[in-house]
């Protein structure tokens, strides 16, 4: 019972500290998204280069191993500098196309996440000023990012850029409070006929993420067909025992993969925002769903994150293949 009671008092009290543990939630949940993309990438890469190495393994008596060209530019936006073997030059994957857009929409999202943290942890008037000025640019900053995608978005950006001005009262508490509405508010309220800006960006990240996710399965499903088809039964029993160890790794990391929802994890991050709009705004009414959507959202991002940047790591070649 005064369990229940400090907790009414707090959430009547109006104070960011109500919400501290929730926006942690959130701000971690987000951080999960972005390693899962960028640990993600780079596990894509490692599929990759293994299937390309198998494969020319697996063909070299009648295929030629070249290079892309590539090797040879200093462009950063050409296809990647690696070794392939057909007709053909790789082409950059959807995921690829996606990179900028998606690292962008990661950056913001996070600055925005962090800011969240920083007004709620001010422990003084100095650590508040830096905080507000902080969410005030990361508003602005992911109001802007959401109005590339989707022109109107950066309807709030006017109020974001001059976060200072929502700040009222005089205790520190209530200001914290108040700039932690102010900033929610802008980042999560659409503008008419569209979406708010934090929902624009998520998508554009859950359209990266899924990508991230399709393309390391087909590379994944690839790197495991080869695997399988050199199960031959003349191994010793040692060479096959590991050739049966790496193929049924790789197929873990697939399935794992596989079973990660990259999409519904990008809509969980709508959703627990706007369970923490509800919340500010009325959070009698609305602490229990904010509880359960930052949950929610923690608990897919956490999920994601393991699956997106589990590498498949083999003792590629052993033996001469």
């Amino acid at each position: 019972m005064r369990l229940s009671w400090l907790l009414l008092f707090a959430l009547a009290a109006c104070s960011p500290y109500s919400f501290s543990n929730e926006v942690a939630g959130f701000s971690r949940g987000v951080d999960d998204l972005s390693s899962g993309f960028t640990e993600g990438f780079a596990a894509l890469a490692a599929d990759h280069a293994a299937t390309a190495q198998l494969e020319m393994i697996e063909s070299r008596a009648n295929v030629k191993v070249k290079r892309t060209s590539s090797c040879l530019t200093p462009d950063p936006n050409a296809i990647p500098c690696e070794l392939y073997i057909g007709d053909a030059e790789p082409t950059l994957s959807k995921v690829e196309q996606l990179r900028d857009r998606t690292m962008s929409a990661v950056a913001v999202l996070r600055g925005y996440a962090h800011a969240l943290m920083a007004v709620t942890n001010a422990a003084d008037r100095a650590a508040y000023d830096a905080a507000v000025t902080q969410l005030s640019e990361s508003v602005g900053a992911l109001a802007k990012n959401a109005d590339a995608v989707a022109p109107g978005a950066s309807i709030v950006a006017p109020a974001a850029v001059n976060l200072a001005g929502w700040v009222v009262g005089t205790a520190l508490d209530q200001q914290r409070f108040e700039s932690l509405k102010a900033g929610v508010t802008a980042a999560g309220t659409a503008p008419p006929g569209g979406k708010s800006p934090i929902a624009t960006v998520a998508q554009a990240l859950g359209a990266g993420l899924f990508a991230l996710s399709q393309e390391r399965q087909t590379a994944l499903i690839a790197e495991a067909a080869i695997l399988q088809r050199r199960l031959d039964p003349s191994l010793s029993d040692s060479d096959y025992g590991q050739r049966l160890s790496d193929t049924q790794a790789v197929l873990a990391v697939l399935d794992g993969v596989r079973q990660a929802d990259p999409t519904a994890a990008a809509k969980a991050l709508v959703d627990a925002h706007d369970a923490l709009l509800a919340a500010i705004n009325d959070p009698k009414r609305s602490y229990a769903s904010l509880l359960q959507a930052v949950s929610d959202f923690a608990d897919r991002a956490a999920a994601l994150q393991a699956a997106l940047a589990a590498a498949a790591e083999l003792e590629k070649a052993k033996k001469g293949g």
